[in-house]
């Protein structure tokens, strides 16, 4: 045990290694310790009840302001992209007319509108066509 008498030596000139104050940790946790070491006893074992209690006292630490601060931002974000999302599904999703400033969302009547506007497109004077695709044949040329 000669090794422990040099190592507390350095140990308590401030001349040890991370290993050789292991090695005391684990020399002081046995059961038979000489004499003339057991005055030191209780101080490394208070040392290593106070390592393990400063361990779990980090472990218990909360969560800062700012991580909350951000997790509730981006809900919001969220929140917001998805109700925004479902307002233009809505608009979308909706069919409608306006005739004469007034607003049609009946189905059948919409449809309808529709089907006699396509009728009266087909009916136009087919002079009139021609006579606008001679007016868009002039800009290529």
């Amino acid at each position: 045990m000669n090794d422990i008498d040099q190592i507390l030596e350095k140990y308590f000139d401030g001349e040890t290694s991370l290993e050789e104050e292991k090695i005391l940790r684990q020399y002081f946790r046995q059961p038979e310790i000489e004499e003339r070491h057991k005055m030191y006893a209780s101080m490394f074992n208070f040392f290593s009840q106070e390592r393990k209690e400063a361990v779990i006292e980090k472990k218990k630490k909360k969560m800062p302001v700012y991580a909350w601060v951000s997790i509730a931002a981006s809900i919001l974000i969220l929140l917001t992209i998805k109700s925004v999302h479902t307002d233009m599904e809505n608009e979308t999703a909706k069919s409608m007319l306006y005739i004469d400033g007034k607003k049609i969302t009946n189905i059948q009547t919409i449809n309808s509108e529709a089907l006699i506007s396509i009728e009266n497109v087909s009916e136009v004077d087919a002079d009139v066509i021609n006579s606008q695709i001679g007016i868009l044949d002039s800009f290529t040329e």
